[in-house]
């Protein structure tokens, strides 16, 4: 067994299990819920904004690529999840609305988790101090996170036990993820370019599927909401990605 793995699967778990915070959601009173899912809603588009662009492609900047290059993979990471929404639109025409956008969100989902379950076993891979010290970082910014994707999906119309279901399988990635790229031993530069993809398609998630949604469910007197809660999102990942380089 190649070493660190029982320390990187035990992470992996650790990492996938922070999940649960999503149950917050389930325990708000009905009329509660429907206040402060707006608010998620927001909170989450700007956890994910900071999440691609002070986390995500930053750990592929990282690997070594030409910029250029990288910055074309995350493109086509939007380009790609356009394309699947639009394929998804035209199969679902009968589907409730918010189904497409509830779905494009599961799958955003399930390929952050799938980085982060990368970025732990490269990380692993350099040493155990090193390891764990990118488990706590990714684990910070996953708690509140879980708890806005799981706001959103209630917001497009799955019941909050089916939300919290839902996350936690999204979830199981993490560790599936990170025990077979220990295994298969990427290189940086394919794990860069993972990165950047998944970059792109997390920034299309915050901006086409979630942000949208938003005003429907914001009250007149509530029309700023999405912005102060973009702008909590950006600050709280911009505190935690400071606290990573120093």
């Amino acid at each position: 067994m190649p070493p660190f793995t029982l320390d990187l699967l035990l992470s992996s778990l650790f990492l996938a299990a922070t999940s649960l915070s999503s149950r917050a959601v389930a325990w708000l009173p009905s009329a509660s819920r429907q206040r402060w899912l707006p608010w998620l809603q927001a909170l989450a588009v700007g956890l994910l904004l900071g999440d691609a662009f002070l986390h995500v492609l930053p750990h592929a900047l990282e690997g070594g690529g030409e910029t250029e290059s990288i910055l074309a993979v995350s493109a086509m990471g939007v380009v790609i999840l356009l394309c699947a929404e639009s394929a998804m639109r035209m199969s679902t025409r009968e589907s409730p609305r918010g189904m497409p956008a509830a779905r494009m969100t599961l799958l955003g989902d399930l390929i952050h988790h799938a980085v982060d379950g990368m970025i732990l076993a490269g990380a692993f891979a350099a040493g155990p101090a090193p390891g764990y010290a990118a488990l706590i970082a990714i684990a910070l910014h996953e708690v509140p996170r879980e708890i806005g994707s799981a706001g959103v999906l209630v917001a497009m119309g799955y019941t909050p036990a089916r939300a919290f279901a839902l996350s936690v399988a999204m979830a199981s990635a993490v560790p599936l993820v990170a025990v077979t790229v220990q295994f298969m031993a990427l290189d940086t530069r394919t794990t860069s370019m993972v990165s950047a993809f998944a970059a792109g398609t997390i920034v299309y998630v915050a901006l086409a599927d979630i942000l949208p949604g938003i005003w429907s469910g914001t009250r007149a007197n509530a029309r700023l909401a999405p912005v102060f809660g973009v702008l909590g999102g950006l600050a709280f990942m911009m505190l935690l990605a400071h606290g990573e380089h120093h």
